[in-house]
């Protein structure tokens, strides 16, 4: 190693043990900066420890599906062969799709500042789906049902609506219906909002590798990113909730004779059809 100061070259073999303050004795005040620092490191041990990570059985395997492939013959003169072809295009080539990249950007943004920034739909579209945790594909249909007033008469069966979590391909990439939709989905972002945790799982993956790694980050890499909302079970059929909401002018008595007519399975006293008319009310949000 080599140190130049004023023209004057000093030599040591790499053997030789050197310490900083040799190195800086020429130089008082970074050799104090460096004490200084040297001294507050060891004073804070703590600060330069980090948990060991946990590692999962997709990492492990990744290693060695990666140490496999370093070592096949066949990837490595393929992955020669790539770096030593020409190129398909030139620069040149791609310019005018960049241009009209731009171009498109452009307009985009001008048309949110001139519309959709003003526009009290679009923030309603937003509020919406923010609020109550809908995404724009399925505001989509809601409105739609609304609109050829079929909302009421909906089945959110589970087969039908969404789910917690989503399996997402590249083959069920379904697009908005609508403007709005695609500025809420691409461009507002609100889909990765209702959805803010994407887990990508390899093509090599098994179940016990994914809840594996579904369990070794849970705390870590994916509550941070979650609201929690407690969904609350419910224990009797939508059906006959709203049976009682309907009903709910008349007396407790009368609504669990009309009941039991109507839903003879279900067995409910006086004071369970006062809890759920009450509780359907702060659902419904009614004043």
């Amino acid at each position: 190693m080599q140190l130049r100061k004023n023209k004057e070259i000093k030599e040591y073999s790499s053997g030789e043990t050197i310490t900083m303050s040799e190195i800086l004795k020429d130089h008082p005040k970074e050799l104090k900066e460096t004490e200084e620092l040297s001294k507050w490191i060891k004073e804070n041990p703590d600060l330069f420890t980090f948990p060991e990570e946990k590692k999962t059985q997709g990492q492990k395997k990744m290693k060695q599906l990666l140490e496999d492939t370093r070592r096949n013959s066949k990837f490595l003169k393929d992955l020669k062969k790539i770096n030593e072809s020409m190129p398909a295009y030139e620069h040149v080539d791609v310019k005018p799709l960049y241009m009209l990249y731009r171009f498109f950007l452009h307009e985009l943004i001008s048309f949110r500042k001139s519309n959709l920034s003003k526009n009290r739909t679009h923030k309603l579209k937003v509020r919406l789906c923010e609020n109550y945790g809908i995404d724009p594909l399925l505001l989509d249909h809601l409105l739609f049902d609304e609109r050829n007033d079929q909302l009421e008469n909906l089945d959110f069966s589970e087969e039908t609506t969404s789910d917690i979590c989503i399996v997402e391909s590249s083959e069920q990439n379904e697009k908005p219906l609508d403007l709005h939709s695609f500025h809420l989905k691409e461009i507002d972002g609100i889909e990765k909002k209702i959805y803010p945790v994407n887990i990508k799982i390899h093509k090599f993956a098994t179940k016990r590798d994914t809840l594996d790694f579904i369990e070794k980050n849970w705390t870590k890499e994916v509550g941070p990113y979650l609201y929690k909302k407690r969904i609350k079970q419910r224990k009797l059929p939508r059906e006959a909730i709203d049976f009682i909401w309907e009903n709910r002018d008349k007396k407790a008595k009368e609504i669990i004779l009309l009941l039991e007519s109507k839903y003879p399975n279900i067995k409910l006293f006086y004071f369970d059809i006062s809890k759920i008319i009450s509780e359907e009310k702060k659902r419904r949000k009614i004043e």
